[in-house]
């Protein structure tokens, strides 16, 4: 008898991935690659922008609210999501986004077009940010 289990050794390598990684995954493997996070819920519609900005370029992206900007924060850490843009009253008049890396810290101010230019590179080189 042949036994072939394409399935089962799939799972397993998905088992075995998620094992080695502790559910930290990098950049270009993460489910989730970036947070938008607005610190007031005034900036909602400037943060859909940027949302959908970043979905239009392939880019695996969500938009958080309804708490404030430190649960936020913690929660993305918590989700290990490996970027957050933060949205405040300033980003939205400059059209810039500021920059949190799990990795790296506070990496500044960038505008969205830099910031998403920045994502997909490091998703090719697949190196993180």
């Amino acid at each position: 008898m042949i036994h072939r289990a394409v399935l089962g050794s799939l799972e397993r390598f998905f088992g075995v991935l998620i094992e080695h990684y502790a559910g930290d995954f990098p950049l270009w493997l993460s489910p989730v690659q970036a947070h938008v996070l607005p610190v007031t819920d005034t900036q909602l519609d400037y943060c859909k922008e940027v949302t959908s900005k970043l979905k239009a370029n392939g880019i695996r992206g969500e938009l958080c609210q309804g708490e404030r900007l430190p649960k936020l924060i913690r929660n993305s850490e918590m989700q290990k999501i490996p970027l957050m843009a933060v949205v405040g009253a300033k980003e939205v008049e400059t059209g810039t986004v500021t920059v949190r890396s799990r990795f790296g810290g506070d990496l500044g101010t960038m505008p969205i077009d830099d910031f998403v230019s920045t994502i997909k590179s490091a998703i090719e080189s697949k190196a993180s940010i």
